[in-house]
């Protein structure tokens, strides 16, 4: 006897989709808005990303990713999985997390001809495959924090908030790939990934404390410092990686240095040496793993449409 099988009608998937995923782009590039994001949340449905894809080519504006599949996250990771989350006794989270998501979302991108803007990228598999995508042809450009080119999961030596970051600091192999993408053109620029917690917030483990680490302050000078004085980098390319490269990726008519142009201005002190204090920042929030850490290049003065908006205090 055949059995009887019940099929349930679902609605199409841009049905689905649009009702509670999908935001009105029109009406927000109409706004002014140039690019769309899910900020720090990894989409999970490859079928969202590819509408909304498609529909950003459609109204030529970016996507931008925070790269994350949940999926492949166990036990509420904290930390990267590697050498030191085992020693710590802390959960870890899987670089797949990251690289894979990528993987998809380079051909879906390749797919839908948009621009694909990938943030924050920690990985050396996630740096081989941006490679591979440019290389094919695919619209995509990507961003790297200082936090990740400075460090690695070695300068975690204990239970500590304020190195907790999503996504987390990973292995030496990671950090050296993560330069030498900058370095080659498969990672475009640098972006801090700024964000500020209370002290209470980052106070005691990283289990059950907000991922995040201020950045905006302490960007110019740690890079300075630790690789345009060292001799990675020239300083020419670290303020490019800064300023005009991310004008350049997103069409805004910022980050140059002509008459005629914004008059947004920084002036930084290279000669003198300072160490890294909660004292010396301006921000409400300290919550940096940089605390220390000594460097040049502080900020002097800084200047924003011709008007003198800060300058320190002698």
């Amino acid at each position: 006897k055949s059995a009887k099988v019940k099929v349930k009608q679902y609605a199409p998937i841009t049905e689905q989709l649009t009702s509670d995923r999908l935001t009105d782009q029109r009406a927000l590039v109409n706004a002014g808005a140039f690019a769309f994001t899910n900020d720090g949340v990894g989409v999970q449905t490859a079928a969202t990303m590819y509408l909304a894809m498609k529909e950003a080519a459609k109204n030529k504006v970016s996507i931008i990713a925070h790269t994350e599949d949940d999926s492949l996250l166990f036990d509420g990771g904290v930390m990267h999985e590697g050498k030191r989350n085992k020693e710590l006794n802390l959960s870890g989270m899987s670089q797949l997390t990251e690289s894979t998501q990528i993987a998809r979302d380079v051909l879906l991108a390749e797919s839908t001809g948009v621009h694909y803007h990938i943030c924050h990228v920690s990985a050396k598999e996630s740096v081989r495959v941006i490679r591979d995508a440019k290389k094919a042809g695919i619209n995509v450009t990507a961003e790297v924090t200082p936090h990740h080119l400075l460090m690695s999961e070695e300068d975690i030596l204990s239970d500590n908030s304020l190195f907790k970051m999503n996504p987390p600091l990973r292995s030496k192999a990671d950090q050296e790939a993560l330069l030498e993408g900058l370095l080659d053109g498969t990672i475009d620029m640098i972006a801090t990934d700024h964000a500020p917690h209370s002290d209470e917030e980052k106070q005691g483990s990283m289990i059950g404390s907000p991922f995040g680490i201020i950045g905006s302050e302490t960007a110019f000078p740690l890079l300075y410092t630790n690789l345009v004085k060292t001799r990675r980098v020239t300083l020419d390319q670290l303020v490019e990686w800064l300023t005009s490269k991310p004008a350049e990726i997103f069409n805004m008519d910022i980050g140059r240095l002509e008459v005629g142009a914004p008059a947004d201005l920084a002036c930084f002190d290279l000669q003198n040496e300072k160490v890294i204090s909660k004292e010396m920042l301006h921000s409400k929030s300290s919550n940096t793993p940089f605390i220390g850490w000594k460097i040049y290049g502080d900020t002097y003065f800084t200047i924003v449409d011709g008007q003198v908006v800060y300058q320190e205090e002698n």
